[in-house]
């Protein structure tokens, strides 16, 4: 069937409408494309926790790098003494004092944190415990700041360590906050009347915890945390670092000292977790509840004597603990004898072992350099303010 012709007239009407009508689908086109993209691209983004908008590859970045703190200004004695890469805070309470380095540290991924936390931490810990009062209307005692003499020189020569100190009021809510479900382990902290005595069990749970490097507040540092493993130790492989503090050898015994080779605890190092600090709190509760039973007497009325501390808290145990677990490491380990003459640091498993003078420099036995010089080994000095003795001597 044909088609009657069209005038030139009759055509440019037609053709300019139906022009019109490809412009409007063509554009309505492109405005659903422009649509369907951003919402694409929108669903591609996340907003991160201070409201800037962030690809997903800055959530699932790789392992982050170490932060680089060469550039950081650590260097003490500057400005009125201060010193420079510790945070300033609003002035702390007594019960716990931290003052955190200021260059920050990425969040680690699950892989990254399993490393960190196998290493030691940098983390500073000190205890400052008044005594129990003996009647409950007697006055506290006030903290006297001499306490802290020695203070600065842990945190000079560690600026990029976070320092902590525990006071009464802190160390009672920790083990509250991390040992609640354990009511004995509470209710011993809580009751033991010996300053010496909570001290010592409180530093064991604060590694098992936290890691880092627990010290003594009469102990002064002599060299960074940081060089205390020597060159001929691989530092990824240390988890635990301990210093003899009595080494027979030839000599006659020392004091209330009753091992051949005895391990100080006035200053410990640690990676969290470390399976010595979960032994040496049993320890503790053991020796504890033989005291009471052998004296008759509730703990919160036990009046034990430096030996007593010294073996069932202190040292001694700790020795005990330590060299059982030295001897898990290596088999051929059967007496503490066997650590003496100890010359240069030596790794058992994960832990190294600091020879006398590493922890123990100044003292008139075990060889230990007490001539007025500081040996190159020296990496703390022990003062013997011996705040923690018992109640009464042996």
């Amino acid at each position: 069937m044909g088609h009657e012709p069209t005038t030139p007239g009759q055509f440019l009407p037609r053709f300019l409408a139906g022009r019109r009508c490809r412009n409007v689908a063509l554009t309505a086109i492109v405005l659903i494309l422009l649509a369907t993209t951003a919402s694409m691209y929108s669903g591609l983004l996340a907003i991160d926790g201070f409201g800037l908008a962030t690809s997903p590859q800055d959530h699932l970045a790789p392992n982050p790098k170490p932060v680089d703190h060469t550039n950081d200004q650590t260097q003490a004695g500057e400005g009125n003494g201060a010193h420079e890469s510790v945070t300033q805070h609003p002035t702390p309470t007594p019960e716990q004092l931290t003052l955190a380095p200021t260059s920050s540290t990425p969040t680690p991924t699950p892989t990254a944190a399993a490393e960190v936390a196998y290493r030691i931490p940098p983390k500073i810990w000190q205890i400052m415990l008044p005594r129990k009062q003996k009647k409950p209307e007697d006055k506290k005692p006030s903290a006297d700041p001499k306490i802290l003499e020695e203070t600065p020189s842990w945190l000079v020569l560690n600026p990029d360590y976070a320092y902590t100190l525990v006071s009464e009021k802190g160390g009672e809510e920790f083990i509250q906050r991390h040992f609640a479900d354990e009511p004995k382990l509470l209710e011993t902290y809580n009751a033991l009347p010996n300053v010496g005595m909570r001290s010592d069990l409180l530093r064991y749970l604060l590694l098992n915890i936290e890691g880092g490097v627990y010290t003594d507040t009469d102990t002064e540092a002599l060299k960074p945390i940081d060089a205390w493993v020597p060159a001929h130790i691989d530092r990824d492989k240390v988890r635990a670092i301990v210093g003899i503090e009595f080494d027979q050898r030839d000599g006659p015994g020392w004091g209330d000292i009753s091992h051949f080779v005895q391990f100080c605890q006035w200053t410990i190092a640690a990676a969290p977790g470390h399976p010595v600090f979960r032994k040496m709190a049993t320890r503790v509760l053991d020796s504890v509840k033989l005291l009471t039973e052998d004296k008759g007497v509730p703990l919160d009325q036990l009046k034990p004597t430096s030996f007593e501390v010294m073996n069932s808290t202190g040292p001694a145990a700790f020795t005990d603990v330590i060299f059982e677990q030295l001897q898990e490491y290596n088999s051929s380990l059967t007496d503490t004898k066997d650590l003496g003459y100890m010359e240069k640091a030596t790794l058992f498993g994960d832990i190294l072992v600091l020879p006398i003078d590493g922890f123990g420099m100044g003292q008139k036995h075990s060889n230990s350099t007490h001539d007025g010089t500081i040996p190159e080994d020296a990496l703390v000095r022990h003062l013997f303010h011996g705040s923690w003795r018992g109640d009464q001597k042996a």
